[in-house]
């Protein structure tokens, strides 16, 4: 894989690692899942490097970028990505996102449109309901009484349906290692921006090219939901991976990297694009 490597980047108040793969092309912002990091992104962040240059970041909280205690918010976190692309000056980029990175996703299509050139969102949700809340709230005391371990197998099970945790032993203790390594502090103030989200009316305003990608056995981020936001975005897609969970674009790779890369040979993508 062609790269510039890894790179730290001071965002406001914390310091944010991120890797920049590939040389030429338009830029994609590819962001994780809570109690993950920039590397759950590697298989596609490969496929791509070739024709654009990724650009991958690890949340604050997260991964090697600093986790400051205290509740963060999905505004901040959105804001973080346009401190990176400022700092390394990069005026549009094409974004996708999985889980609360779909959540970041959409906040920046709503706070700042004008520096998307696409937007992908990938197992997310455009809200948090009420009926929620106890679960986040219980997953936010276990995290800080029992640490992170305690959350690794609900995690996992959410996350890849069994036939995939069955046949993938390696790829699912890669993943088991990032929710471990994930500071406390750092998933209980991602959570926390989750429990307040709801951008349930305000993403009808995104107007860039939206694709949303959903597994049909996602149950936290059910294909309703994603048929919610596709219908609310004006002219965006919906692609229903089959026999995949939370994190579908892992466990369908082919069918979601060929998906993605229709989407962003046909997505505007300004003067720096040229593709037709």
């Amino acid at each position: 894989m062609s790269d510039t490597g890894s790179q730290r980047i001071q965002a406001g108040d914390v310091g944010l690692q991120v890797r920049v793969d590939g040389r030429e092309g338009p830029w994609v912002v590819l962001a994780h899942a809570l109690a993950a990091n920039l590397t759950l992104w590697d298989d596609t962040a490969r496929h791509l490097a070739s024709r654009y240059r990724v650009l991958r970041i690890d949340m604050r909280g997260h991964g090697g970028s600093d986790a400051p205690v205290g509740a963060y918010t999905m505004t901040r976190l959105a804001d973080d990505v346009i401190a990176v692309m400022d700092a390394l000056d990069i005026g549009q980029a094409h974004f996708c996102g999985v889980s609360v990175g779909g959540m970041v996703g959409q906040t920046l299509g709503v706070r700042h449109a004008e520096r998307l050139l696409s937007l992908t969102l990938v197992d997310t949700i455009d809200h948090t309901p009420m009926t929620a809340h106890p679960m986040w709230a219980n997953r936010i005391g276990q995290a800080e009484a029992h640490g992170m371990k305690g959350l690794q197998e609900g995690t996992l099970e959410r996350w890849m349906t069994q036939p995939y945790r069955d046949g993938h032993p390696e790829a699912v203790e890669r993943i088991a290692q990032m929710i471990r390594a994930t500071p406390v502090q750092g998933f209980v103030g991602v959570a926390q921006a989750i429990l307040a989200f709801d951008l349930a009316e305000a993403i009808r305003r995104i107007r860039c090219p939206t694709l949303v990608v959903v597994g049909d056995k996602d149950e936290g981020a059910p294909v309703s939901m994603a048929q919610s936001i596709a219908e609310k975005i004006p002219g965006a897609k919906l692609e229903v991976l089959p026999d995949a969970a939370h994190l579908s674009f892992i466990e369908q790779p082919e069918r979601f990297h060929a998906a993605f890369d229709v989407f962003l040979g046909h997505a505007a993508c300004g003067g720096q694009c040229d593709i037709p």
